[in-house]
């Protein structure tokens, strides 16, 4: 019996010492796998953010970069605009030639001359008829100076000027020329003067080649440029050069310098577009007025038909 019963408490023992064992073991797997999955989740967050700091430093970079191709060689943003290489070009010349005034006499004149988008071209028509050229870079500002004296150089020459633009920019505007102002003339005391001898007055649209205004071509014929044409109110405006004939088909009798001709317009006047392929029509006098603007460098011709005194007829032959 007492064997018996020595037994028994030893078996209970053992298995409770295994129950305790089993559980402390358990415990201990459970710690070590809770410490490992911290530890992942740790590194996991710390990578993410580590690609987030090295995604920002890609970006800043590529920014950088596209900043540096949007400024350029010359270390700014800022592209030249026609209005400021006008007025610096001006402001150059009127330095270089102190006492310098501007009278539009002759054809004088001041303008820009080309809409390409990589190079400006200001022109300046002296009154002796020399021709002055500034090509500007609208990126870096750099600008070099061409002449032509038409019957004394046979071609555009290089005068060996060169400067940077932005180093004369100013806020004084170019004097206008009162001859290539039609507004200031209508507004002017003295009494406005119209063509009104009838015949038929005419010229090609062709607003870049204003320079070509006073000079000939290969067959020794004066060019008949127009860059400027507009209707405003009874008053038909056309600056430039134009033709004079007694009648439509008849060869040019004479030319016309450089200068403002205004024709008188009425309730009567015809406004026509006479084009190559969808034939002569008649359109309203504000459409007319549109197309001036929409052809004013196209090469169309612009003929003015004047009968006793105002404009009988306006078309615009394409």
């Amino acid at each position: 019996m007492k064997k018996r019963t020595m037994i028994i408490p030893a078996i209970l023992c053992t298995a409770i010492l295994l129950s305790a064992c089993g559980k402390e073991s358990a415990a201990d797997t459970s710690s070590v796998f809770e410490s490992v999955e911290t530890d992942a989740g740790s590194q996991q967050e710390t990578s993410k953010q580590d690609a987030g700091k090295e995604e920002s430093q890609q970006d800043a970079v590529t920014e950088a970069g596209e900043a540096s191709v949007a400024e350029g060689s010359s270390g700014t943003s800022d592209v030249v605009t026609n209005d400021q290489a006008l007025r610096a070009a001006f402001n150059y010349y009127t330095i270089q030639n102190p006492g310098y005034e501007l009278t539009g006499e002759n054809g004088e004149y001041w303008d820009v001359v080309s809409e390409n988008p990589d190079e400006i071209t200001v022109i300046y028509r002296s009154y002796t008829g020399a021709i002055n050229r500034y090509y500007v870079n609208p990126t870096s500002g750099e600008t070099y100076v061409t002449e032509f004296v038409p019957g004394i150089i046979d071609e555009e020459q290089k005068t060996g000027e060169t400067f940077n633009i932005r180093d004369f920019f100013t806020d004084a505007p170019v004097p206008s020329v009162p001859a290539a102002d039609s507004s200031a003339q209508s507004t002017s005391e003295a009494p406005v003067s119209y063509e009104d001898a009838d015949g038929f007055m005419g010229s090609f649209l062709l607003s870049s080649d204003r320079d070509k205004i006073g000079t000939t071509d290969e067959f020794g014929v004066f060019y008949r440029v127009v860059y400027r044409a507009s209707i405003d109110g009874d008053e038909l405006t056309v600056c430039g050069s134009m033709d004079y004939r007694n009648f439509k088909d008849q060869d040019p009798i004479t030319i016309t310098d450089d200068q403002t001709h205004i024709f008188e317009v009425t309730d009567s006047t015809v406004y026509v577009m006479d084009g190559a392929e969808s034939g002569k029509n008649n359109v309203s006098k504000e459409e007319f007025a549109g197309l001036l603007d929409k052809l004013k460098d196209s090469g169309v011709f612009l003929e003015v038909e004047v009968a006793n005194g105002t404009v009988a007829t306006a078309t615009i032959i394409s």
